[in-house]
C-alpha cells in the first residue's frame, strides 16, 4: 500500500498511513487509492453495498488495484445465474471456465505470471510442464461468489480466542445472495482474505469453522502456497492438519472449483516425501478423490486434478492398498480412455498405471480393466506431447521389469512395441525417450515369449535401435540400453542378419571405442559378437572385418 497517499483531518492534520486507511474502510473507499467502492444503507443491519461503476469498480472491488479480479467476477456471475444455492450447486468448472482461461497447451506452457489471476507465494517446484501449468490455473476466489470480504481488521486475534461449540456459536446472521452467513464464518472469511498468512494460519482457521464458504475459501488460500517446506508439512502431519483439508474437500464435494484446489493442496504437499504422501492417504485422500471423479467424470480440468494428485500419492507402495476400495483403478482408466486428447490428464494417468506395476493386484485388475490399451492409445494420440511420451514409456517399462511374462505379451498385443518405436521416430533428438525406449525394447526381448521376440525381430525394432546409437553416440545412457538390446535380441538367431543389415556390428564397435571404461558396454557388446561368432561363415567374416577382433582384445 505504497501509493494509498496522504490525507487531512478536519483539523488539518495530516493522517498517518494507519489512520488513512482507516478512514477510508469506514468510508466504503478503496484503501490504496480511495475511490469510493461501497455505499452504506441505514437500516436494522446497517449493511454495506457493494457498488458497480463500470471499468472502475466491480462488487465492491476496486479494478484499478485488483484488476486480476475482473476474470474472478465474471466467472462468479455466470455462477450466480446458473444457481443461487452455493451448498447444493454443482460447479463444472472444465464446461464454465475452459472459454475464459484459454489454457491450451501451449499457452499454459508459456503463459507469464501476470496473466494469472492470483500470483502463488512462493514458486512451484512441479516436476513436468504440465503439473506447473495446472498449478497456474486460475481459479476464482471463493469468497467473491457470496460477499465482498475485503479490509479485514483485527479478525485474526479474534479467531484464536474463537472456540466452535453449542453454547458459544454466534446466532447472527447476514443474509448474503440468499445464503445465511454466520458472524463467526464471516469472520473466518475475512481472516483467510487477509495477506501472508501462514499453512498453518489457514489450516487453524477451517478446523475451527468447517462450513462450506470457511473451507472452500480455505482450500483456494492453500493452494496459492506453491512453494511448502519440510518442517510445515511435518508439523502438519503432527497435529492433523491433513485431516482437516481432506474434510474440506468432502464438504465442498459438489464444487468444482474447490476439488481443483483440493488437488494442487495434495500435489503440493506430496512433494515432501513419503511421511507426508502416507498420511494424505490415511486421511481418506483416496476415497476424495475417487467421489470427485465420479461427480465430475465431464469435466476435464477436475480430472486432470484427481490423476495429479493420485499419481503424487501412489508413489509410497503402502498406498496403494487405497487403490483396490471403490474400483479406483478402473475409474482412473476410464478416466483416460474418456479424454484421450488431455495431455495432462493422460500423463499423470500413465504415472499412475506405471506406478501401480509393483503390485501383483493391481497389475490384475490393470491387465483385466485394458489398462495397457489405455496406454498405447495415449501415446498415439499424444504422439507429439513429450511428456505423455516420457511417463507413457517409464509405465511400459515398469510393466516389462516385473517378472511376468503375461504383462509382456499383453502389451505386445496391445501394440506397445510400435507405440513406443513411433515414440524413438517422433522425437529423433530427446535423449529421455530413446533412452527408456531401448530399455523397453531390452525389458520386452528377455522375454520367453518366441511370439514377442519374433515380432521384435520382424518390425524394424532392430533398425530403431542402431538409429538411437548413431543418433546419440555420445550418450552412456542410451549406448548401455542400446548395446544390451541388442545383445539379447542377438540372442535369436532369426534376428542376427537384421542387426547385421542394420548397422548394428558398426555401432556396437563405435559404442565399445568410445566409452572403453564401461564396463557394462564392454560386456554386452561382447556377447553380442559371441551370439554372432555362432552364425554362418559369411557373417563372422563380416564381422571380423569390421575390426570386432582388435574391439574385443581391447576389451579384455
Amino acid at each position: 500500500m505504497d501509493s494509498v497517499g496522504a490525507d487531512i483531518d478536519a483539523s488539518g492534520k495530516v493522517l498517518s498511513k494507519e489512520e488513512l486507511i482507516l478512514r477510508r474502510e469506514r468510508a466504503g473507499r478503496c484503501v490504496t487509492c480511495g475511490v469510493k467502492c461501497y455505499e452504506k444503507t441505514f437500516t436494522l443491519f446497517n449493511k454495506r453495498v457493494p457498488l458497480t461503476v463500470p471499468g472502475q469498480v466491480l462488487n465492491g472491488i476496486c479494478l484499478r488495484c485488483h484488476p486480476e479480479e475482473q476474470l474472478a467476477a465474471s466467472v462468479t456471475a455466470e455462477l450466480s445465474d446458473s444457481s443461487n444455492n452455493t451448498s447444493t450447486r454443482s460447479i463444472s468448472v472444465g464446461k464454465m471456465m475452459a472459454q475464459k482461461l484459454k489454457f491450451s497447451k501451449k499457452k499454459s506452457e508459456t503463459a507469464p505470471c501476470s496473466e494469472e489471476s492470483d500470483e502463488p507465494r512462493g514458486s512451484s517446484s512441479s516436476i513436468t510442464d504440465h503439473s506447473t501449468s495446472y498449478l497456474r490455473r486460475m481459479t476464482p476466489r471463493p469468497s467473491s461468489l457470496t460477499e465482498d470480504l475485503k479490509d479485514a481488521a483485527s479478525i485474526m486475534q479474534q479467531l484464536e480466542n474463537y472456540q466452535i461449540d453449542d453454547e458459544h456459536h454466534s446466532k447472527c446472521t447476514d443474509e448474503v445472495n440468499g445464503t445465511a452467513i454466520s458472524t463467526s464464518e464471516k469472520d473466518a472469511l475475512q481472516a483467510l482474505n487477509q495477506q501472508d498468512l501462514s499453512y498453518a494460519d489457514i489450516v487453524n482457521i477451517m478446523a475451527k469453522n468447517p462450513q462450506l464458504a470457511v473451507m472452500n475459501e480455505g482450500l483456494y488460500a492453500l493452494s496459492l502456497i506453491h512453494e511448502l517446506d519440510s518442517n510445515t508439512a511435518e508439523e502438519t502431519v503432527n497435529y492433523g492438519g491433513f485431516d482437516v483439508i481432506i474434510n474440506a474437500m468432502d464438504v465442498c464435494a459438489k464444487d468444482g472449483i474447490a476439488q481443483v484446489n483440493a488437488c494442487k493442496v495434495i500435489f503440493i504437499a506430496c512433494l515432501n516425501g513419503e511421511n507426508v504422501q502416507r498420511d494424505i492417504a490415511r486421511a481418506g485422500a483416496m476415497k476424495s478423490l475417487r467421489n470427485s471423479i465420479e461427480s465430475f467424470s465431464d469435466d476435464e480440468i477436475v480430472l486432470e486434478g484427481c490423476l495429479l494428485a493420485l499419481s503424487s500419492l501412489c508413489i509410497v507402495e503402502d498406498n496403494i492398498v487405497y487403490m483396490f476400495e471403490g474400483d479406483l483403478i478402473d475409474q482412473v482408466i476410464i478416466t483416460m480412455n474418456g479424454h484421450v486428447d488431455c495431455g495432462g490428464l493422460q500423463e499423470h494417468g500413465c504415472v499412475i498405471l506405471g506406478l501401480l506395476a509393483r503390485n501383483v493386484e493391481a497389475r490384475r485388475r490393470i491387465s483385466k480393466a485394458c489398462g495397457f490399451n489405455s496406454i498405447v492409445i495415449s501415446m498415439a494420440i499424444n504422439h507429439g506431447d513429450v511428456e505423455v511420451q516420457c511417463q507413457a514409456l517409464t509405465a511400459v517399462r515398469a510393466f516389462c521389469a516385473i517378472d511376468d511374462d503375461s504383462c509382456k505379451v499383453l502389451l505386445a498385443t496391445s501394440g506397445a512395441v510400435n507405440a513406443v518405436l513411433e515414440a524413438m521416430k517422433a522425437h529423433p533428438d530427446l535423449n529421455r525417450v530413446h533412452e527408456i525406449g531401448c530399455d523397453v525394447i531390452r525389458l520386452l526381448s528377455l522375454g520367453r515369449n518366441d511370439d514377442n521376440n519374433r515380432l521384435l525381430g520382424e518390425n524394424g525394432t532392430c533398425t530403431a535401435v542402431v538409429r538411437s546409437m548413431w543418433s546419440h553416440s555420445q550418450n552412456i545412457a542410451i549406448q548401455e540400453r542400446a548395446v544390451e538390446a541388442l545383445a539379447v535380441l542377438s540372442e535369436h538367431s532369426n534376428n542376427i542378419p537384421v542387426i547385421l543389415d542394420a548397422g548394428g556390428v558398426e555401432a556396437v564397435l563405435a559404442a565399445m571405442h568410445t566409452f572403453a571404461e564401461s564396463p557394462h558396454v564392454q560386456i554386452k557388446g561382447c556377447a553380442m559378437l559371441s551370439n554372432f561368432a555362432s552364425a554362418v561363415d559369411s557373417i563372422k567374416v563380416k564381422i571380423v572385418d569390421e575390426g570386432a577382433l582388435d574391439v574385443i582384445v581391447m576389451a579384455m
